[in-house]
């Protein structure tokens, strides 16, 4: 899993983030969400678009979630 994708997940995870609510609001599918965010034995990525519109909606700057220098 890329790293911004890890540390998007970590991040939903912590706050308890209803995905479906989120799938709802963002028009991603459930499924997409649920692999990439909360299944551990799924290796989905997530697409750019989708990444930018996750970060919109939990009102997060998406460069919070890039790979820091020495990751």
């Amino acid at each position: 899993m890329d790293i911004p994708t890890k540390n998007l997940s970590r991040y939903v995870k912590d706050k308890g983030i209803n995905i479906s609510k989120m799938s709802r609001d963002t028009k991603i599918p459930y499924i997409s969400l649920y692999d990439s965010l909360i299944n551990e034995s799924r290796d989905r990525d997530l697409r750019v678009g989708e990444f930018f519109t996750i970060c919109n909606f939990l009102d997060v700057k998406c460069e919070d979630f890039a790979e820091k220098k020495g990751e």
